[in-house]
């Protein structure tokens, strides 16, 4: 009696011989084909002798293709794509995994391992133990989620939160009744953990998930560990789900977060890029009609959500390339390779299976108006980038002129944003409170886009601040560094007004913070170039607000304290008597960790608080040691003119939020 087996394979040989016999059916058909319509034109001249034509002969119209030779093509191209896809085993490169569930507090002394039976037998061999990935009970998920759409989707809303909700609890019925889960579920899960306990703050103790909000923050590096275990397995299984690629996207914001825009954050952000192309996202809008399946296979409310996560990564990745990393200059998604329509400005309410998604206007406020917004302002990023070849050398004016190019092109940008991300929006405050363009979502919303611009405005003129303090012709560099400077600090203001849940823990954010530091940079400098003769103590005040929002950072974010101490060191260099030194030992007396004084030398903090940065601050081994290499510098002898400001800030940059 044959084995299944053999029978199979019978089956796959029958198959690919019944192919090949179609597709030489085919080849002598369209060759006959040919040499009747190559033999018909000599015929035609032969007859008609030597005369000349009186006018060149209409081109053929091609007749259409019969349905039995549509079939054989088919055939033959699907036999050409077969060769290039072939896939290992799962089970020559990969390992079992499992998932399991415990309380959120107890998940970081979990073991890494467990028996995949559930307990020890005496004939266990070496496979009955697996790699164990953990993840928060059904309940403790809710809440993680609830935090997450509140606090942090609003950012980068990839996500479509009722499909979200009802993933959560697909798997979890799923592990309660012990069948196989998708890994690319349980990573967007784990990722939305990571990112969740990372930006938890004293008012998310209410919830009563946590003993503290420094219990939470804790586990972030855990949740971390897990994804990267779920990655990794994911890969070797060749696993490619939409839900994969949103866990991959978060991970990748978590990371930027710890460690700036790492190595370890732009491959996983590679990662998400390599997977989106595996299931064609680039083509889920390709008029001509995708040769891949995936796409076909989408729902029109699934490839909505496809567009956006397309989208973000387009909008990711063109923004990254403009920041001092080994990216800068260099993106991986050209605009003429994708085919992929923007996404709606629609809200997640809006999109429902078999309902037609409507496109509202983008004067009206959405969960998605800031996603839109971000987009719109990748797209400058990438003009500004293909306007200049990368290595080309140029003048001192032409690289001014850039400047001012980009300038330009930044201000228009603010001009165009719909109103209610205005700073200066007409009538804001007499429209009712349910309006949505005065919802908390809108607000931080609007704190997170002028922040990330004037920013940059900041940071493009930081260079020549210096400059335009002696020569007229740079003068407008000072001016708009500076004002966008205290533009990043009116802003922090505004926000503590508003008193929204968010601004509690925006500190956390490594954009928010170094956006801080690097207008108190240009404030700092500004400072310096002061003469000793003006005792006005104008900017003094400005200078000193910076420095404290630096120190209040210091308990959420580690590497606050060395940015302090960067910034203070500058100015002692140049200006050992200050008034805005003072300003800062009052404000913080009674409340420093360091005593009554305030540290002026990277030696002087004290040991218990640098073990403690150290530990919190995973990965942070390269931006520090580039500070105390600045630190070094600063203490020889230095002009200011001769600071490389662009290493200065490598290490600080993260990609637009």
């Amino acid at each position: 009696m044959d084995s299944p087996l053999l029978k199979s394979s019978a089956l796959k040989d029958t198959s690919t011989l019944d192919l090949l016999a179609r597709l030489e059916r085919l080849e002598n058909l369209v060759a006959s084909q040919g040499r009747e319509r190559g033999e018909s034109p000599k015929r035609e001249n032969a007859e008609k002798g030597t005369e000349k034509p009186a006018r060149q002969s209409p081109a053929i119209v091609s007749r259409p293709v019969p349905y039995r030779l549509q079939r054989l093509t088919a055939d033959a191209l699907q036999l050409e794509r077969s060769c290039s896809d072939q896939k290992l085993t799962d089970s020559l490169i990969s390992d079992p995994i499992i998932f399991r569930t415990c309380p959120i507090r107890l998940a970081p002394s979990q073991p890494s391992y467990a028996f995949q039976n559930g307990h020890p037998t005496s004939m266990a061999g070496p496979m009955d133990v697996v790699r164990c990935i953990w993840l928060p009970r059904r309940d403790e998920m809710r809440i993680i989620l609830q935090k997450y759409i509140a606090d942090i989707s609003l950012f980068y809303h990839i996500v479509h939160v009722p499909s979200l909700q009802r993933i959560v609890e697909d798997i979890y019925a799923g592990l309660e009744a012990n069948v196989r889960v998708d890994v690319g579920g349980i990573l967007l899960l784990i990722s939305i953990c990571a990112s969740t306990t990372y930006a938890w703050s004293p008012p998310d103790d209410i919830r009563c998930l946590f003993s503290d909000c420094a219990d939470a923050n804790a586990q972030s590096t855990f949740w971390l560990k897990q994804a990267l275990d779920a990655i990794d397995h994911a890969q070797r299984t060749a696993h490619a789900s939409l839900e994969c690629i949103q866990g991959l996207i978060i991970l990748f914001f978590v990371f930027c977060n710890h460690e700036s825009a790492s190595f370890r954050a732009r491959s996983v952000f590679m990662a998400a890029i390599a997977m989106a192309t595996e299931l064609s996202l680039h083509r889920l809008d390709d008029p001509q009609g995708s040769s891949m399946p995936m796409p076909l296979r989408m729902s029109e409310s699934k490839k909505e959500i496809g567009r956006r996560v397309w989208w973000f990564m387009v909008a990711t990745d063109w923004t990254l390339a403009q920041f001092s990393c080994p990216q800068e200059g260099f993106y991986l998604i050209h605009k003429n390779q994708m085919a992929v329509n923007m996404p709606r400005n629609a809200n997640d309410e809006d999109i429902i299976e078999g309902v037609e998604i409507p496109d509202r206007p983008v004067t009206e406020a959405t969960c998605i108006s800031y996603f839109v917004q971000r987009i719109r302002l990748a797209e400058v990023c990438r003009t500004l980038l293909d306007r200049t070849s990368l290595g080309t050398p140029t003048s001192e004016s032409d690289t001014y002129k850039s400047i001012l190019d980009a300038d330009a092109m930044l201000n228009q940008f603010i001009q165009e944003a719909p109103e209610f991300f205005s700073l200066n929006c007409p009538g804001l405050d007499e429209l009712p409170v349910t309006d949505p363009r005065r919802s908390p979502f809108i607000t931080a919303q609007r704190y997170m886009l002028n922040l990330l611009l004037h920013r940059q405005l900041c940071k493009i003129h930081l260079p020549f601040l210096a400059q335009g303090a002696v020569d007229p012709a740079y003068a407008y560099s000072r001016d708009a560094c500076l004002r966008a400077a205290r533009v990043v600090f009116e802003l922090d203001h505004q926000l503590q007004r508003e008193n929204l849940p968010f601004f509690n823990s925006r500190l956390r954010l490594a954009m928010v913070l170094r956006s801080v530091f690097l207008a108190s940079i240009a404030l700092v400098l500004n400072a310096c170039l002061k003469s000793d003769t003006d005792e006005n103590g104008e900017g003094d005040d400005e200078v000193a607000g910076a420095w404290k929002i630096l120190h209040d950072a210091q308990g959420q974010f580690p590497p606050a304290a060395k940015l302090l101490e960067l910034s203070i060191q500058v100015l002692r260099k140049y200006k050992i008597k200050h008034r805005a030194l003072d300003l800062l030992q009052q404000q913080v007396l009674g409340h420093s960790p360091y005593g009554g004084t305030f540290p002026m030398t990277p030696e002087s903090t004290n040991h218990e608080l640098r073990m403690n940065t150290m530990q919190q601050n995973i990965g942070s081994e390269p931006e520090n040691v580039l500070l105390e290499q600045h630190w070094q510098v600063l203490e020889g002898k230095m002009d200011l003119n001769t600071i490389d400001w662009d290493k200065l800030f490598w290490g600080i940059d993260a990609p637009f939020i």
